[in-house]
Formats: C-alpha cells, structure tokens, sequence
C-alpha cells in the first residue's frame, strides 16, 4: 500500500500507535483492577438481552390486574432490538431467565443485573431462585428518572446450584406501574 510517506514514517507511526495503545490498555487495567476489588481468578457470565426468541427463552407470569411482554423492534431497548417490559395496577408482574451455571465452580460467588427504566417512580426487584423456590438473593430499589439504570444483587454463594432462575419483578396496589427491562447479566467468580 502506497500513503505518500516512506516506510520508516509509517514504521515509526506504528510503533507511536502501538505505545499509545499499550499504555491505553496498561491504564484501562489499572483502573479495572483498583475499581473492581478483591481480584478474582476466573470468571462464568451468561447474558441475555431479549434478542433471540424472547417468547421462548423468558418466562412471564402475572397476578391481579398485571401484564408482561416484550417490545420486538420498537426503537424502546437498552441495546439490541428488544427488551421486555411489566405492568401493574393492582398485582404483581414478572420476567425471568433460566441462566445456566455449569460452567462456574460449586464454591464460585454470583451476582446478578439488570438494567430497568420506569415511567415514573417505581420499587423494581431483582430475584435469583433454585429449582426448588429457595430465594439466593435479592434487591428491590426504587427506580426513576430517565434512561436505563442497573439494578443487581449482592453476591451470592452458588453452592453447586444448576440452572439459578433470574428474575425482574414489580407489584403496586396503588396506581399504575410500568418498567421497561433489558441486559440480563449473571456473573460468577472464582
């Protein structure tokens, strides 16, 4: 390839390059390292943002006067095409993921997230189950205000279980609620 500049310019613009990039990546790593606590040794993640078969991957359930689907190309995700969403007047609403864990040690430590938008104030929760209904953990903030904002669980003992059921869940008994939910993370560490 032909630029205009003899190949020793090009050569040392490379290597200028080449340092910048390594220096780039040696501060990007020190910054993750003095941002991310105890160092961890591996690392087990499974992801889901509602973009393949969503109807078929998430299961939704509901009680009262509640609803729950998804949003299919409508321009209303975090990322990718789509996202699900909950509503409710007088009930409760429910997404969830069967996430699998094999990968991850029996003594690995988990955590879960979830990015959630609401119409307004809303008290969102993130829920992490065992096959036999035993609650891992769980978080429910408050959420509001423009955007997507993450909502996560502590970190958990994973105790050998296999698959954790990750859930995003609202309930109101007074008004209407609605929350959009996308980007379904769970992390386990060992």
């Amino acid at each position: 390839m032909r630029t205009g500049k003899s190949t020793p310019t090009v050569l040392a613009a490379m290597a200028r390059g080449a340092r910048a990039g390594a220096v780039a990546s040696v501060l990007s790593a020190v910054v993750l390292a003095g941002t991310a606590g105890v160092a961890q040794a591996s690392l087990s993640q499974v992801q889901d943002g509602f973009e393949v078969s969503p109807q078929g991957a998430w299961v939704r359930a509901t009680g009262g006067q509640a609803s729950a689907g998804f949003d299919i190309n409508q321009g209303t995700a975090r990322s990718g095409a789509n996202n699900g969403w909950l509503f409710a007047t007088n009930g409760w609403a429910f997404e969830g993921f069967w996430a699998p864990t094999n990968a991850a040690p029996w003594y690995a430590q988990c955590a879960a997230q979830i990015y959630v938008q609401s119409a307004g104030a809303a008290q969102v929760g993130i829920e992490v189950w065992d096959g036999q209904a035993h609650l891992l953990a769980s978080n429910y903030p408050f959420v509001g205000g423009n955007g997507y904002q993450p909502v996560s669980t502590r970190r958990w003992a994973l105790n050998g279980v296999n698959p954790v059921f990750v859930k995003v869940i609202i309930g109101n008994s007074s008004g209407a609620k609605f929350v959009r939910a996308d980007d379904m993370t769970l992390q386990c560490y060992w």
